[in-house]
């Protein structure tokens, strides 16, 4: 069985974040044999038996019961079947999983150029065409919507589709068992609580039979819901307080199946197994206290405040910053720190930290749901802890900037979630903590701006703006401020008229506040110039611009990096008024100092040098036009990826020149990727978009004709 590899850098078109597609086949430890599940992986193992039927095979059940060792056995008994491709993709992030399937698309043998777009087409129809056995496994699929891709998953044209191949099988591992959210296309096998006999063997598998009779663990098996994760950890708790000295066990300690069953049953005698794991958790945290690490509990507790995404510890959980904010952690440093996380994901309380990181790159911990879930009881902790990480150097570098990019991919999802315990409704936190999430959630947004995420960077300015406006007041230059930055995503967005009115109240407000002259005056009048520039408003456009300059000037000097781009805005008036050489001058002057002082793969650097593009175009230089278009472009993807508004703004122009160098069938396919990227990424009435549609429509007649 041929097992596939590949690790995708950060610099991969599209992809930015690294993956692997091998299966974690050392996740399956030969000492704890898969109880309960013959059935089930007996059909698996037919369906790879050349009698496939094509449909999507999706592992259902609550988090805990096991779907991931049902696949890993899968893998396991497959490995000495003869040669078969082998890929195993996480889709617990969106990123993630689209860099996992596209290189499983370029495994299948698709080249570059075929790994784009419309990647999930070329990846299926060479799939389904296949005469070499195969087998994807998409594990963590909690967020249905990631599947979706290019299409939508229930439809049959997302990442997952029904295929031809009889060698071929697709096994997704879910906790969602509604087949309307799968399609037809989908079987569904319900993976739920070991049999009684099942599950105590579960408990001899990790306690071993010193621990008790078969009866005895049978019956701690239904106690404890017949739930895999919550027998497992029961076994291991068991197997190290017998691996113990006795003189070092506190009285009352359960060592064996009966005694642990009885502190169950005093704890509460639900069997509902969120509450099970709470039991099994608490024993666990106490047994950690036994071996020395005191700060298991505590440690486990402030991870929980934070939200499910994966928690990135070297940013949030400085040992200075949590000794000094959280009670109870007060001697807490580094080695401690590492030293009870290792342990806390040696008994399954969180993931192994040995798994690679894959949120923005950093080393990262995650709960499992349920223990997360039932260790959550509050959310200053956490609150008080993102304060802390907003002072970091990386963290205090702009949003904007590729350096905090890989810090702010981390924190985004944990400031957008603490973002509604600060909004509408019965005040849950304090006005100065509310003023803290609204900080950390403005510059997520801000990051989701820079990604390209337009429509969710509006949602978190709208919501910091309602903050904001409640506990600063409306004419506060916070609230002003945030008022700017969703003016600036509106604009983004295309909705210039709804901008428009943002942008004169923030430059009237900061007029009056801080004075004509001050840096986010001119700021605000900048970005109001800009927006009148692109409504087609050149005079009222140029008038603040110079302003703008003139003040840049004054205050900073010719290469002062405002001063730059308010002369780069003012090079787009000219451009736009026809004179195409002053604005050539301009631009090249422009691109030489931005490469001065940034080099070649900067956004602003970038932005000068599609800019000159443009005008180079306009001036019929196609050949000059068409080089700079190849050097944006890498730059670019490089930068955000392919599906992002700035690259595929620099597409759309390597396609115009293109067609203009009758390139005709190139230009095409161009265009047919940029429209097919902004339909899904800015919608279908974007103005850009429907620019580029209008393109589209042109090219294919121009081609028809030649035709």
């Amino acid at each position: 069985m041929d097992i596939a590899q590949l690790v995708v850098s950060a610099a991969a078109s599209g992809d930015r974040t690294a993956v692997t597609v091998a299966p974690p086949v050392a996740e399956r430890d030969s000492r704890y044999p898969l109880r309960g599940r013959e059935q089930l992986v007996a059909e698996l193992l037919r369906l790879c038996a050349g009698r496939s039927d094509g449909r999507v095979h999706v592992l259902h059940g609550m988090s805990g019961c096991g779907k991931t060792a049902v696949a890993l056995e899968l893998v396991h008994r497959l490995s000495g079947t003869g040669p078969r491709r082998v890929w195993w993709v996480d889709a617990r992030h969106a990123a993630t999983f689209a860099a996992g399937m596209r290189a499983v698309t370029r495994q299948a043998g698709l080249g570059g150029d075929e790994v784009g777009e419309d990647a999930a087409d070329a990846l299926w129809e060479r799939l389904s065409a296949s005469a070499r056995p195969w087998l994807l496994i998409v594990d963590n699929a909690e967020d249905l919507t990631v599947l979706d891709g290019p299409g939508r998953l229930a439809a049959g044209t997302g990442w997952l589709r029904p295929h031809a191949c009889p060698d071929g099988l697709v096994v997704v591992a879910t906790r969602h068992g509604v087949a309307r959210l799968w399609g037809g296309a989908a079987v569904l096998h319900a993976v739920g609580p070991l049999p009684p006999d099942d599950a105590a063997q579960v408990l001899l598998d990790h306690a071993g039979e010193q621990t008790g009779a078969a009866g005895e663990a049978r019956a701690l098996g239904v106690r404890l819901g017949g739930l895999p994760l919550a027998l497992s950890m029961a076994g291991a708790y068991l197997a190290e307080v017998n691996a113990m000295p006795g003189a070092l066990r506190d009285a009352g300690t359960p060592s064996d199946f009966t005694s642990y069953h009885r502190v169950l049953n005093e704890h509460g005698s639900s069997l509902n197994p969120a509450r099970v794991i709470a039991h099994a958790w608490q024993m666990s945290i106490e047994l950690l206290h036994q071996m020395g690490f005191v700060h298991a509990g505590r440690l486990l507790t402030v991870l929980a405040a934070f939200g499910e995404a994966p928690v990135p510890y070297t940013l949030l959980l400085r040992p200075a910053a949590v000794s000094a904010v959280v009670p109870g952690l007060g001697d807490l440093d580094g080695t401690t720190l590492w030293r009870t996380l290792r342990e806390l994901a040696a008994l399954g309380l969180m993931d192994p930290l040995e798994v690679p990181a894959t949120n923005g790159g950093l080393p990262c911990v995650r709960l499992h749901p349920l223990i997360r879930d039932i260790a959550r009881a509050e959310t200053t902790t956490a609150v008080t802890l993102i304060e802390q990480a907003l002072r970091l150097e990386e963290v205090r570098i702009p949003p904007e900037d590729p350096q905090s990019w890989s810090a702010w991919a981390a924190l985004t999802p944990h400031a957008l979630d603490l973002l509604q315990h600060a909004g509408a409704g019965p005040p849950q936190l304090s006005a100065s903590q509310r003023t803290v999430c609204a900080d950390a959630a403005e510059l997520a947004a801000r990051y989701l701006q820079t990604q390209g995420l337009f429509a969710q960077a509006r949602r978190g300015f709208e919501r910091v703006l309602a903050i904001r406006s409640e506990v600063l007041g409306a004419d506060h230059v916070e609230t002003v401020t945030t008022r700017h930055n969703l003016a600036s995503v509106l604009h983004d967005l295309g909705a210039l008229h709804e901008a428009e009115p943002l942008r004169m109240q923030v430059w009237h407000a900061l007029e009056r506040i801080c004075g004509a002259e001050h840096h986010d005056t001119l700021i605000a009048r900048h970005e109001l110039g800009r927006l009148l520039h692109d409504m087609g408003r050149l005079d009222g456009a140029e008038d603040h611009l110079r302003c703008v300059f003139q003040a840049r000037l004054r205050s900073g000097g010719e290469r002062n990096s405002d001063t730059l781009a308010a002369r780069h805005e003012l090079a787009r008036v000219l451009h736009d008024r026809g004179n195409l050489e002053a604005a050539r001058h301009e631009y090249q002057e422009l691109l030489a100092i931005r490469l001065q002082q940034y080099g070649e793969d900067h956004p602003r650097t970038a932005t000068a040098r599609h800019n000159h593009a443009c005008v180079l175009h306009d001036l019929g230089l196609l050949q000059q036009a068409h080089d700079e278009c190849r050097r944006v472009l890498a730059s670019r993807t490089g930068l955000y990826g392919f599906s992002h508004p700035k690259t595929l703004a620099t597409a759309h122009l390597l396609a115009t020149v293109l067609h203009a160098l009758s390139r005709s069938t190139e230009a095409l396919r161009v265009v047919q990727q940029v429209c097919e990227a902004a339909v899904r990424l800015l919608g279908v009435d974007h103005p850009q978009t429907r620019r580029y549609t209008h393109d589209l429509d042109c090219f294919t007649q121009a081609s028809a004709s030649e035709e």
